[in-house]
């Protein structure tokens, strides 16, 4: 007699359609579970991260500006064909706002050279562009700087203070002086509004309250204006046993007050 033997075979490895069915409920039931949590987690840090870079945006951009404004100069610039300018600070027609600023020069020691700067608002990006000379023309070669972006409208008042009134405008005319006071109000993308408040007393306001001072008795020789042309100054009155005097304006960095709303 033949015997046949058969081997046993081997089961196949691998998963069965009803474990793989069990994996699947338990992953989805651990995202629904997870998932929002998750989504969530990016979306704050990504608005968190948007946030932290508008904020860095608008303390480069005051900075910019209370420097600019600090050493800002009463000096008619040029265009590229030499008409002067209409005034000593143009708002609007086509940049936002364009000055003179007399920047200290270390290589000369220290004394103010004029450069023209203006800030724009192109495609809600707020640009700063200064150029090295006075009265840049076409071969002139600007730096531009992009510090803010996501920006809506920006908004300047100009104010001449005399006889204690505070006269606000949006425009600005004069050829021969600075605004005692600008105010700028940049409002954001997200309705988000920062303002502040920049005070520019100019040489002929501080000679004519250290005037006043002396005319009071208080003695001492007036306080002189800048001698640069700067708008930018502060009047001070000196202690002691002596009478107090009105002193020579100093260069202080221009007063500012923040408001968001």
């Amino acid at each position: 007699m033949i015997l046949t033997r058969f081997k046993a075979s081997k089961r196949a490895s691998g998963f069965t359609l009803i474990e793989i069915m069990v994996a699947v409920a338990i992953f989805a039931v651990i995202m629904s579970i997870v998932g929002p949590a998750l989504f969530q987690f990016l979306n704050i840090r990504e608005r968190a991260g948007a946030k932290q870079d508008q904020l860095e945006g608008l303390q480069k951009t005051f900075l910019f500006l209370a420097n600019d404004l600090r050493y800002a100069s009463n000096r008619l610039g040029k265009d590229e064909y030499g008409e002067p300018a209409d005034a000593t600070l143009t708002v609007g027609d086509g940049s936002v706002i364009a000055l003179t600023a007399a920047y200290p020069d270390l290589n000369l020691g220290g004394l103010g050279v004029p450069r023209r700067v203006s800030w724009t608002l192109d495609d809600g990006v707020l640009q700063r562009i200064q150029s090295p000379v006075m009265d840049p023309d076409g071969d002139t070669r600007n730096f531009k700087q992009s510090l803010l972006s996501d920006v809506r409208d920006i908004e300047i008042e100009l104010s001449i203070v005399e006889d204690g009134r505070d006269n606000t405008s949006k425009r600005w005319d004069e050829k021969t002086r600075l605004p005692d006071k600008i105010e700028i109000t940049i409002t954001m993308e997200n309705k988000l509004q920062y303002r502040r408040v920049y005070s520019m007393l100019g040489g002929d306001t501080l000679d004519a309250l250290a005037a006043t001072l002396n005319a009071a008795g208080q003695g001492g020789p007036p306080g002189s204006g800048n001698p640069s042309g700067n708008g930018n100054g502060s009047t001070s009155t000196s202690g002691g046993s002596s009478p107090p005097r009105a002193s020579p304006p100093r260069r202080p960095a221009p007063g500012a007050e923040d408001a968001r709303n």
